[in-house]
């Protein structure tokens, strides 16, 4: 029984070796508008490479002069939605890409984006751009979490997402 309980630790060790995961609290807004989301993004890292991630998203406001918007998000404030995101970062100049590829979304909150990013050398805040359909409008930005806190938010974001 104890063999099976270390060969179990190293095989976590291993794991843990090839995949780094972090949390961040996130915010992004459209340049010059008053468009808000806000949520809790998990990133795992792996091969100091190849980025997979989930933002969990939270509607919040959507600029009042744009009618159309306004249409469209009409009783969905709070409202959330989660994009899968896959990338890379390069650790030379600390560029992080990544771009939405699938969405779990019943309130129809979302559109899948580009983002373009910087890491920040402490690697405690992330921040950039998105590609917002071409406009290059969006604002990204993002600060760690210890693990237990990512864990944890991220987790009630899911339970959120699955009472909707």
């Amino acid at each position: 029984m104890k063999r099976i309980f270390i060969v179990f630790l190293c095989c976590c060790f291993m794991q843990s070796l090839g995949a780094q995961v972090t949390y961040y609290n996130v915010e992004w807004r459209m340049k010059n508008k008053q468009d808000l989301f806000t949520g809790v993004c998990k990133i795992e890292l792996k091969n100091n490479t190849d980025i997979k991630g989930e933002i969990a998203w939270v509607f919040l406001a959507v600029d009042s002069t744009d009618k159309s918007m306004m249409d469209i998000y009409e009783g969905k404030k709070g409202k959330c939605g989660i994009e899968k995101v896959e990338g890379s970062y390069t650790a030379e100049t600390h560029d992080v890409y990544f771009e939405g590829v699938d969405k779990d979304d019943p309130s129809l909150i979302l559109g899948l984006d580009k983002y373009s990013l910087k890491l920040s050398a402490d690697k405690q805040v992330l921040y950039g751009t998105s590609a917002t359909g071409g406009t290059n409008n969006g604002m990204f930005y993002a600060i760690k979490l210890n693990n237990a806190e990512g864990i944890r938010k991220f987790a009630l974001a899911k339970a959120r997402l699955s009472k909707k």
